[in-house]
């Protein structure tokens, strides 16, 4: 299995390297996309740097993104390229999972063109499940083009936080009139949208989140993405001048105020309001999927062992991890397994190897098995 990934990896590697400049070569081997681990909805892949939108429950301007936008430097070819370079990189239809706009708005004019090519790119060349989330207007002409370059697969995320407080949480964003177009318009192109409810505010999501998922319905999703909120001291801050009754938040805070550190994210307890929006979407025949990953999958027509179980749905097709197998992997990556456990969808392992190694592990078997993979590496 893994001679095969190495070898598909690099006979990918060969047929875009005689197409770059040896400062293409360079400049893609040094960028972050050739190193970044991949995330729980997988690698996070940046058209451009930066948003201008400033919504107050945004937390990436404590991570030293600025409220301006600027393209990312690397082409196509390069970023496709700097990928096949990724150890933990597993191209293919199953493989690892690509997210594009969770540190800009990927089809801003200066980016739209770049997030074009990225996403011609990576299913001319990869294949590999592709989402995108975002706030702008999709014309009809764009929904079109999507549909085109990626065969009719990729998974839009369509953020929708609030209706009445839009202007005062979202000051630069468009309004959600226009996300609303921008659904029926994805899907008359023949893509499968989801409505990303994310994040969930309390003390406002529980008044609102009836009458978006109606509206969502009304306009052609598919089904509902809800993520929870993570803040910092600063989101905290602009939450409050914005109008939101902080008390809903505080609340639900395991950490609180005066003990967070600047510029540090804590998650915000929203489990409760989560299941009750799953409740009401599945009550308005859409479907609810916890994770973004799974509407990836949902849209290029593949489903892990989580969706089944959550859909109540037959895992009769899907391979269930083998002891043979899973042990194979970890000792041709140079680990020892030291025990395995499967339950609910989800693989628990503990290794010994190098540092690291875990994460190629995990991303190797999630692709073999289509199931979440937990991995403690016990090093030393």
């Amino acid at each position: 299995m893994i001679s095969d990934l190495l070898s598909e990896k690099n006979k990918l590697m060969n047929k875009l390297k005689p197409l770059l400049s040896e400062h293409d070569v360079e400049e893609a081997s040094r960028d972050h996309h050739a190193k970044r681990p991949p995330r729980p909805c997988g690698i996070t892949i940046h058209p451009g740097i930066g948003c201008v939108f400033e919504c107050s429950y945004c937390y990436i301007y404590d991570m030293g993104f600025n409220t301006s936008i600027k393209p990312y430097p690397l082409t196509g070819l390069q970023l496709t390229y700097a990928l096949l370079l990724n150890k933990y990189f597993v191209p293919g239809s199953r493989g690892t999972y690509l997210a594009i706009g969770s540190i800009t708005e990927p089809f801003h004019p200066l980016l739209k063109e770049k997030t074009l090519e990225y996403i011609d790119h990576i299913y001319r060349y990869l294949g590999n499940p592709t989402q995108f989330s975002t706030k702008l207007h999709i014309e009809r002409s764009l929904a079109r083009k999507l549909a085109e370059i990626s065969k009719g697969k990729i998974s839009p995320l369509i953020t929708i936080v609030t209706l009445k407080m839009h202007s005062m949480l979202e000051p630069r964003a468009p309004s959600p009139e226009k996300r609303f177009e921008s659904m029926r318009n994805l899907k008359e192109a023949g893509l499968k949208p989801f409505l990303f409810l994310r994040p969930i505010i309390p003390g406002l999501t529980e008044r609102e989140y009836k009458e978006i998922l109606e509206l969502s319905a009304e306009n052609g999703v598919v089904g509902v993405v809800a993520g929870s909120l993570r803040v910092t001291k600063t989101v905290l801050h602009r939450l409050r001048e914005s109008g939101i009754e902080l008390n809903y938040v505080l609340r639900r805070l395991s950490t609180p105020v005066d003990k967070m550190k600047p510029g540090v994210q804590y998650n915000v307890y929203t489990s409760d309001i989560k299941n009750e929006i799953a409740k009401y979407a599945r009550k308005l025949g859409l479907i609810f999927y916890p994770s973004a990953c799974m509407a990836n999958l949902h849209t290029h027509g593949l489903s892990c062992w989580k969706m089944r179980i959550l859909s109540k749905q037959s895992t009769n097709d899907l391979p269930e991890p083998e002891h043979w197998e899973i042990q194979g992997v970890v000792e041709k990556l140079g680990g020892k397994l030291l025990k395995t456990e499967f339950r609910q969808g989800v693989l628990y392992l503990t290794v010994k190897c190098r540092k690291s190694g875990e994460l190629l592990i995990s991303e190797i078997l999630r692709s073999k098995f289509l199931s979440c993979v937990k991995v403690i590496n016990q090093r030393g």
